[in-house]
């Protein structure tokens, strides 16, 4: 349910999507460090942040077709 409450969020907003992405994939990136480094407890984040994005270039295909 949270990750419909991320997809109607950016439906919503007009912000920049770039910006988003951006903030995503480097948080993406902190995930896989530390999951390397042993760090990480919850290695589930890494799979919804990867899903967070897949979503978000889908929004952003949607807008570009139409």
């Amino acid at each position: 349910m949270a990750k419909e409450n991320f997809i109607s969020k950016l439906r919503n907003k007009s912000t920049d999507s770039n910006n988003e992405e951006e903030k995503l994939r480097k948080e993406l990136m902190e995930f896989r460090i530390q999951n390397s480094a042993g760090q990480l407890k919850e290695t589930h984040k890494i799979k919804e942040t990867r899903k967070s994005i897949a979503q978000l270039k889908t929004l952003e295909n949607e807008v570009k077709s139409n």
